[in-house]
C-alpha cells in the first residue's frame, strides 16, 4: 500500500469464477458488485466490455480448482505484488487488465431488524463510518441472544444527562460482553493515507477502546443503571467476568502486536476482572460461527453460552500465544 491506494487480489476456487473471467476474455458485458466485510452486497456497477483476449483464456483452461492453503497463497501472493511497479517485476510475466474507471457506484441499503424490532442499516457510504462498523457488529451478534444486542446503551452522566457506556453490549445470566468499535475515516479525507498512517491511526484507536472499556466495566461493578437509547432500563449481568471486545476494521492494520501482550493481558484482568479481546471484523464472523455451530452441536448449550465459552477459550489460546493479536478457526475431527 501507498499513497496511491492498495491492491486486492483474490484466488480462484470455484468453477463459477473461471466462467466469470472467460467471460471477460468474449468480451461480454461486465457487472461489478462491491460487498463489505461480512460478505453484504452495498453497491453495483456495470462496465462496458474489454477486448477479447486470447490470453486470458488461455490461462484459464490451465487454471486447477480445489482446496487452497490461503495462508501459504497469502505469502507467495505478497512478494509478488511487492514486485508489481518495481525494477523487480520487470523479471516476472504480468497481464494487467484494465476495468472501470467510473467512480459512480450504485448504493445497495440493507437494512436487518433487531431482536428488538429495530431497523440496522448498513450503507457503505454513510459519511458517519464509525457508525457503519458498529451496524455490523450488530448485524454479527444480535442472533446470539433473544433480547439481542444493545446498540449505544446508556449511563447517567450529568443532571438529566447521559452518556454512552459502550457502542455495543450483551448481557445474558452468565456475564456481560462490551464491544468498543473503532475504525478510520477514509471517507473525510482528501488524500488516502498510507498503510503507516493507517497504523498509527488505529494504534492510537485501540489504546482509547481499551480505556473505554476499563470504564464501562467499572460502571457496571458500581450498579449504576444501564438504559437503552429510548430510556428504557436494562437488565445487566454484572456480578461475572465480563468480555471486553475491541473492534478494528482489520488486524493487519495494528502497529505492534507487542504492545498487547502477556502483560498488558494481565493488567487488564487484574483491573477489570473480565477478559481482554482484540477483534478485527473477520475474526468476529468466525467467533460468532463457531458459537452458533458449538450451540447447534449441543442439547442445552445456547449460542449466547457457546459465545461465551468460545470467547474464554480464545483468551487463554491468546495469553499462550503472549498477545491478542491471534486468528483462531474451529474445526471439528468427526469420529
Amino acid at each position: 500500500d501507498d499513497n496511491d491506494g492498495g491492491i486486492l487480489w483474490s484466488v480462484a476456487e470455484r468453477q463459477e469464477e473461471l466462467v466469470a473471467i472467460r467471460g471477460l476474455a468474449q468480451a461480454q458485458p461486465l457487472v461489478a458488485f462491491l460487498f463489505n466485510e461480512i460478505a453484504v452486497n452495498v453497491a453495483w456497477n456495470d462496465y462496458p466490455p474489454l477486448e477479447t483476449s486470447t490470453r486470458l483464456t488461455e490461462l484459464v483452461e490451465g487454471a486447477s480448482l480445489g482446496v487452497v492453503d490461503h495462508r501459504a497463497i497469502k505469502g507467495k501472493a505478497t512478494k509478488l505484488l511487492d514486485k508489481l511497479g518495481s525494477s523487480e517485476g520487470t523479471s516476472v510475466d504480468w497481464m494487467i487488465l484494465e476495468i472501470g474507471g467510473r467512480s459512480d457506484w450504485k448504493p445497495l441499503r440493507n437494512h436487518f431488524i433487531t431482536a428488538a424490532a429495530n431497523s440496522s442499516l448498513i450503507d457503505v457510504f454513510d459519511q458517519d463510518e464509525g457508525n457503519q462498523q458498529e451496524q455490523i457488529g450488530i448485524w454479527l451478534t444480535d442472533s446470539l441472544h433473544p433480547s439481542g444486542a444493545y446498540h449505544s446503551p446508556q449511563r447517567p452522566y450529568k443532571e438529566n444527562e447521559t452518556r454512552e457506556l459502550t457502542d455495543i453490549l450483551l448481557s445474558y445470566d452468565f456475564g456481560a460482553t462490551l464491544i468498543e468499535s473503532k475504525t478510520l475515516s477514509i471517507l473525510a479525507r482528501k488524500r488516502l493515507p498510507s498503510r503507516a498512517e493507517l497504523q498509527r491511526d488505529v494504534s492510537s484507536h485501540i489504546d482509547k477502546a481499551f480505556k473505554q472499556l476499563r470504564g464501562g466495566i467499572r460502571k457496571l461493578k458500581e450498579g449504576v443503571e444501564i438504559t437503552d437509547r429510548d430510556g428504557k432500563v436494562l437488565s445487566i449481568s454484572r456480578d461475572k467476568p465480563a468480555h471486553a471486545i475491541v473492534l478494528v476494521p482489520d488486524s493487519d492494520l495494528i502497529e505492534d502486536p507487542q504492545k498487547y501482550g502477556l502483560k498488558f493481558i494481565k493488567s487488564f484482568t487484574a483491573e477489570t476482572g473480565g477478559f481482554a479481546h482484540l477483534l478485527d471484523i473477520s475474526e468476529l464472523l468466525r467467533v460468532v460461527q463457531a458459537a452458533e455451530m458449538l450451540a447447534a452441536r449441543g442439547k442445552t448449550t445456547t449460542p449466547m453460552m457457546a459465545f461465551d465459552c468460545y470467547l474464554i477459550e480464545r483468551a487463554k489460546k491468546a495469553a499462550n500465544a503472549g498477545t491478542l493479536c491471534i486468528e483462531v478457526l474451529l474445526r471439528f475431527v468427526e469420529e
